[in-house]
Formats: structure tokens, sequence, C-alpha cells
């Protein structure tokens, strides 16, 4: 197995799902991880997202509530691995990798913004999507959806009434 086929060394899961390449890493040792993969030639920061597992319909419930995916790659050997790292609900948090991947910091505060994962050492850990005074975080599934009246303009009220040809 090449250096690049070879995942890190904290490496606890791996495999492949349609073609793609995957490996699991603890989230105690992701930054080592991501820095190790970076080392390996995986220079290239192409995002990170995350997965709401609350209902998730699979056969096998993943270990945890949230889970977050890395989307790496090498533009060498132009091979792509996604690290993934799984998050409990009781304590939604991880090290930041601001500094490992100057582009996570736009990612880690998005994440931070929309489900409420908290990356520990980030620079700037504000809302980037919703204003400062948003309560929760709405991709999270068990946030509440509708309801929440938008007021764009002064005409608001006529606006949300049906047309009374409706």
């Amino acid at each position: 197995m090449s250096e690049q086929q070879r995942g890190p060394s904290a490496a606890i899961a791996e495999g492949v799902i349609a073609g793609d390449r995957w490996v699991s890493v603890p989230r105690e040792r992701i930054r080592e991880a991501l820095q190790e993969l970076k080392d390996l030639g995986y220079r290239s920061y192409l995002f990170m997202s995350c997965v709401d597992h609350l209902a998730t319909p699979d056969v096998e419930k993943p270990p945890e509530r949230f889970e977050l995916v890395y989307q790496l790659r090498d533009m060498e050997t132009r091979q792509e691995l996604r690290l993934r790292v799984f998050v409990p609900e009781s304590d939604p948090r991880l090290p930041s990798a601001h500094d490992i991947y100057q582009p996570a910091n736009w990612d880690e505060r998005e994440t931070w913004d929309m489900f409420g994962i908290e990356f520990e050492g980030h620079p700037n850990l504000t809302r980037i999507l919703m204003p400062e005074d948003w309560l929760g975080h709405p991709l999270r599934r068990d946030f509440p959806v509708g309801g929440e009246p938008v007021d764009f303009s002064e005409d608001h009220e006529i606006w949300q009434t049906a047309p009374p040809e409706a």
C-alpha cells in the first residue's frame, strides 16, 4: 500500500463507498490526523461538512449524533479522501483545524452557526449566516421549522396575508 493510500495512524475505521475512500478517526485525534494527511500529500482542503444523524434511517446507527466530514485532495496524485469524525450530542465540540488548513476557518464558523458544534481554539467563532441574536442552530434536525415571521419591508403585513382571490 502506498503512502497516499495509507490512512492516518489514528484511523479507527476505513472503507470505500461508491468509489470514494474514507477514514474515520476519534475526535481527540482529529488535528493529528489532519496534519499527518497534509504531510502525506493531502495539501488541498476542499470542504468540511456536518451531518446530523438524529433521524437517520440506517440499519446501523452511527456511533454519535453528529458526523463531520473533511474532504481532502492530493493535487499530485489527484486522490481524494474523506476524513470522518463523530461528535456526541452531549458534548458537541472538537479542536479547530483553522491553523492546519486555513479555509477550515469559514467552514467551522458555518458549522457552529448551523449545527452548534464548537471548535476549540478557533480565533473568531461567531455567526456567519444567521443574525447575531438568533437563538438555536437551524440545521439541527430537532430545530423547529416554520412560524418565524420575516419582515423584509414596511408592507410585510400585506404580503404575509393571502390575497382575497386565493
